[in-house]
């Protein structure tokens, strides 16, 4: 390695010598002595101008305190800020932090003039420098340093030592220094393994949290795998290998028909998470049964909780999935759903918004389908279903908890105590039920008639909440939503006052 260094040293002395002419368009020219020439002369550096390059004034670069992306043609001046954009890969530059761009201006304002760039170039020439440009002490310095920076890179060169001139021994000493200060691929998994460090790929993690859900002691224990489970089936992979595995009768069915609300509501919400847009894993779970399991959940049991859970995985297992939504209908699945809305209780309201909207979002899917797909769909008769299952007035009557009403709010709380709807649900309920009215009125426009005293009081309602929102001073998006509301619930109105024309 002294044959490097040598070099290194060798260069940095010629560094210094031309440290004087560093600029961006500058040219190094070395001038050799001629052999005649006393090895005592001195070197010196002279500066000049060469040649003038002409300059395309339309295309300087005009910088900003801001990054610009400078451009293959762009000419660019000395004195600014550079980088690269490691997103996209550009270069750009700007105004340094402490500069008005002043002098920038005044070289880009030169060019204006000129219409070239000076370049500079440095020439090494062995002439001493001249009697009227140094005086005495000067010439003695400059004398004494020359003198000394040659002999220090005869020095330098002597002590150079190639690898060619060392010896075979001194060459494998050499090689051995090196791999000392390096540590071997073995040595270090050796290391790796005395530390027990391994990378487990999801598959592995499944299949791990799958034994130990089997052989789990506690509830807790349980819903903690669970948990574990259900964040990784969000990935469409892991729920294919999941269902591979037998995830879906070891984990999710025994997990349904366990005696622990907090075990079956983390089943359901694992076995959504896995069949959500993913067409593999919803074919699995229909053909074991699930589709009538989650109906009789949603139907039949006490916890509100667990029914909620089951109606989500419900949806996520039928929107988009038209064998799904077959299924559904034939097992009896909207006769049994529309069954929650015989509830009379309050705390069943959220259960009965979450159905309205699965039924709401089936009927737009249906409407918005093309080809194949529509084909499935207009297989089953939903429409019929609806108009002779009880749905209509079923959805209708979820206006009266989506109504106002001028009573004191202490009525609200009575009702409450008694298990009556409330009076003064949030706008989101409304919001729910017009849109699943809307995509109904078709199937259900005689059974809506009777709803539309409600309706228009409704749509006043909403059309003086949107005039009295535009005149706050600070607007959160109030205006837009109540104007919504209103203009929603005028169209719904239109399309039911049909019934006469029909």
């Amino acid at each position: 390695m002294k044959w490097i260094l040598g070099i290194l040293l060798t260069v940095v002395v010629v560094v210094l010598l031309i440290a004087d002419a560093r600029s961006q368009d500058s040219q190094v020219a070395v001038v050799d002595t001629d052999d005649d020439q006393d090895q005592e002369s001195e070197v010196t550096v002279e500066d000049y101008t060469q040649s003038k390059k002409p300059v395309d004034i339309s295309k300087v670069f005009i910088p900003t305190k801001e990054w610009q992306v400078i451009k293959p043609d762009h000419v660019v001046l000395p004195g600014l800020h550079f980088r690269i954009n490691l997103e996209t890969g550009l270069k750009e530059a700007k105004l340094m932090d402490d500069d008005d761009g002043s002098e920038y201006q005044e070289s880009v304002e030169r060019l204006h003039k000129t219409g070239h760039m000076a370049v500079t170039e440095v020439v090494v020439s062995p002439d001493t420098p001249k009697p009227q440009d140094l005086n005495v002490k000067d010439k003695i310095k400059e004398s004494k340093r020359a003198e000394l920076m040659r002999e220090n890179i005869i020095e330098a060169l002597k002590n150079i030592k190639s690898d060619e001139s060392l010896t075979s021994e001194e060459l494998k000493e050499e090689t051995t220094k090196k791999r000392e200060k390096f540590r071997s691929y073995k040595e270090l998994k050796k290391d790796f393994d005395e530390l027990n460090l391994t990378m487990e790929t999801d598959f592995e993690i499944i299949s791990r949290l799958m034994e130990q859900y089997s052989k789990a002691a506690t509830d807790d224990d349980r819903i903690t795998i669970l948990e574990d489970l259900e964040y990784l089936v969000h990935q469409l992979d892991n729920a294919v290998n999941f269902v591979d595995m037998g995830g879906l009768k070891q984990i999710v069915v025994t997990a349904i028909n366990s005696t622990s609300d907090s075990v079956k509501q983390n089943a359901l919400h694992l076995l959504g998470s896995a069949v959500q847009s993913n067409p593999k894993v919803q074919i699995a779970a229909v053909e074991a049964g699930l589709v009538q399991t989650l109906i009789r959940t949603v139907a039949y049991d006490s916890q509100e909780g667990v029914a909620r859970k089951a109606l989500f995985a419900l949806s996520c297992l039928v929107r988009g999935f038209p064998h799904g939504q077959q299924v559904l209908v034939q097992h009896g699945g909207l006769e049994v759903l529309r069954k929650v809305f015989d509830r009379r209780d309050f705390r069943s309201l959220p259960l009965q918004l979450k159905v309205v909207s699965l039924l709401h979002d089936l009927l737009v899917e249906r409407e918005e389908a093309e080809g194949e797909r529509r084909q499935q769909l207009i297989r089953f008769n939903i429409n019929e279903q609806l108009a002779t299952g009880g749905w209509c007035p079923a959805v209708s009557s979820l206006l009266a908890a989506a109504s106002f009403d001028r009573r004191d709010r202490r009525y609200d709380m009575g009702a409450a105590l008694r298990n009556e709807l409330p009076l003064r649900p949030d706008h989101d309920t409304v919001d729910k039920v017009i849109a699943a009215m809307g995509s109904m009125v078709n199937v259900c426009r005689y059974q809506f008639y009777e709803a539309l005293p409600l309706l228009r009081h409704l749509a006043h309602t909403y059309d003086d909440l949107a005039y009295k929102e535009q005149f706050q001073d600070n607007d959160d998006g109030g205006h837009a939503l109540f104007r919504s509301l209103a203009d929603m619930i005028q169209r719904l109105v239109k399309n039911i006052g049909q019934r006469s024309e029909l």
